[in-house]
């Protein structure tokens, strides 16, 4: 070991260049005489820990959703293209292949949101004899990770249980999250101190009411991998507060509302709050007359009394917030273009960002009009049929008591990631494909509980 430590100590220059800059700026040893070396250890100490952690939480099932969920969160430490979340997916993948898929006393389930997934594969393949073959690999390589990652969930979520478990992983690693984040945000914001995965730095800085700050990112390579899995977490933490007003609840739903904030993602900022004006509507379905005239009244204050103009002005008024509102039509203006072009096969995946005109070289930012201009009109159509399907699903889960505490959370993060995928390209973003996953999981699960019950 002595030995080791003593050739990783000389090699270390060398080695030092195969970190992510952003990783040596976080750590603070970007003019450290040996850089790679402590990183090293610190990571060796880390899975030590994270082994021992994980060895208390019991099987393979729970294991691979902890690990997938914090994963999630890790994609900043990265080597090139490659992420802590691809290595989380695959590696779980090679050993369900080799545990799982093998048992042939276990079915595995091939349900539409998987099976959609899949067209999207076949549709990337297609176009592997246009374009350049990099990014064609690249974009394959992204939309094949993701539908992977729902069939995953899909497949180790097959019971209350497991279902249960993910629940608590998911807010336990979003709060966790949430707090990096602020502290992140807070740090900067003070001028103490600055880091941030995402590339180029000065990105991350953004007009706000606040000025011109540096958002939230946490360990997330964007500031909306961040703040999507945070809105994610948000309706399941809203109803366990609903279910029991405790105090730690009201942290947790605080905790997640400050993460999402500090973001300065204003997709996400509208996707929480669309959660929390229709949350009630699902929790207390025989109060919604009583709802509606609350709300109607609240809106006409509001009005009348001036306040919902003044929070316009203090919040989006005059602080340039709507910079990137031109950005996203002009992308959009010239994703309609490519599928009047292309509109059965599209560019091709990852091909539009280097199409002509498009001087930003980044994709169209609206999933449905990613996914035409990419691999065509189908696509687009399955990625509708996916949302349609999934809310028909959980809509009908929830007219049942018994199903209603997890149906009606992932029905509310359903529609706010149908309104983030409206100002993202979220076609092939793990947070997205995660909630895909897990939203299939619930209807699997629960209709088979529903229908146990019936006979």
């Amino acid at each position: 070991m002595a030995v080791t430590i003593a050739l990783l100590a000389v090699f270390d220059p060398l080695l030092a260049r195969l970190v992510p800059s952003g990783i040596l700026a976080m750590t603070g040893l970007t003019r450290a005489p040996v850089q790679f070396l402590p990183l090293l250890l610190l990571g060796a100490g880390a899975l030590f820990l994270l082994r021992r952690g994980l060895a208390r939480t019991g099987g393979f099932t729970a294991q691979s959703l902890i690990l997938l969920l914090a994963a999630a969160q890790l994609n900043g430490f990265a080597v090139g293209p490659l992420d802590l979340f691809d290595l989380a997916v695959f590696c779980i993948f090679g050993i369900w292949l080799a545990t799982r898929a093998l048992d042939t006393r276990r079915p595995i389930y091939l349900p539409p949101a998987i099976l959609l997934g899949g067209l999207l594969i076949a549709l990337s393949v297609a176009h592997l004899p246009v374009g350049s073959p990099v990014r064609w690999f690249i974009g394959t390589f992204g939309i094949t990770r993701a539908a992977l990652v729902a069939f995953l969930i899909t497949d180790l979520c097959r019971d209350r249980a497991a279902l249960t478990m993910f629940i608590h992983a998911l807010l336990a690693v979003a709060a966790v999250s949430a707090a990096i984040g602020i502290v992140q945000f807070t740090l900067a914001y003070s001028g103490i101190y600055y880091f941030t995965f995402i590339d180029p730095p000065l990105s991350a800085f953004k007009p706000t009411p606040l000025g011109f700050v540096m958002r939230a990112s946490g360990l997330c390579i964007t500031a909306q991998h961040y703040s999507s899995f945070l809105v994610l977490a948000f309706p399941f933490a809203l109803w366990r507060l609903s279910d029991n007003w405790r105090l730690r609840d009201f942290a947790l739903v605080a905790l997640l509302a400050g993460g999402i904030l500090v973001s300065w993602n204003f997709g996400a900022l509208f996707a929480a709050m669309l959660i929390g004006a229709a949350l009630p509507f699902l929790r207390y379905p025989g109060h919604i007359v009583h709802i509606l005239l609350g709300a109607a009244l609240a809106a006409s204050l509001g009005y009348f009394t001036g306040l919902l103009q003044l929070v316009y002005d203090i919040s989006f008024g005059d602080a340039g917030v709507a910079k990137g509102i031109d950005q996203r039509h002009t992308l959009f203006q010239l994703g309609i273009e490519k599928i009047a072009d292309n509109p059965l096969i599209g560019t091709g995946p990852q091909q539009f960002a280097s199409g002509d005109g498009n001087f930003w070289h980044r994709p169209v930012h609206n999933a449905f009009g990613q996914a035409g201009a990419e691999l065509g009109i189908l696509a687009t159509l399955i990625l509708v049929a996916m949302f349609f399907y999934l809310a028909t699903e959980l809509g009908r889960l929830c007219m049942y008591k018994p199903a209603r505490a997890m149906a009606a959370p992932a029905l509310l993060a359903l529609f706010a990631f149908l309104q983030l995928t409206q100002s993202e390209p979220n076609l092939d973003q793990a947070n997205t494909w995660l909630m895909f996953g897990f939203a299939q999981a619930i209807a699997l699960v629960l209709w088979r509980e529903l229908r146990g019950q019936s006979h």
